[in-house]
């Protein structure tokens, strides 16, 4: 596994379980958003989009090597750069 590359690496080689897909975009989607948690792979910043709720999956379609994440960090949905892999999304249990 190439973890150090990417974190999403992590879904990718089925580290660990996740959604895929439509289903990714699907539950990011149904997911309640007030606030969210943006970073991007080799970027030190890390955003807060507040009033997040409108946002949806599409809105991140362009965006390459994005993680996005709840303000409790329950969940997680990513979009790649990879065509073949993701997006990824994963709530914990």
């Amino acid at each position: 596994m190439y973890y150090n590359q990417y974190r999403w690496h992590i879904f990718s080689y089925e580290v660990q379980d996740c959604l895929k897909a439509h289903e990714a975009r699907n539950a990011f989607n149904t997911e309640n958003k007030d606030e969210l948690y943006v970073m991007y792979q080799n970027s030190p910043s890390v955003l807060l989009y507040s009033n997040a709720k409108a946002i949806v999956a599409e809105d991140f379609d362009s965006q390459q090597d994005i993680y996005i994440f709840d303000k409790n960090f329950t969940w997680t949905y990513v979009n790649t750069h990879e065509d073949m892999c993701g997006p990824y999304f994963y709530k914990v249990k």
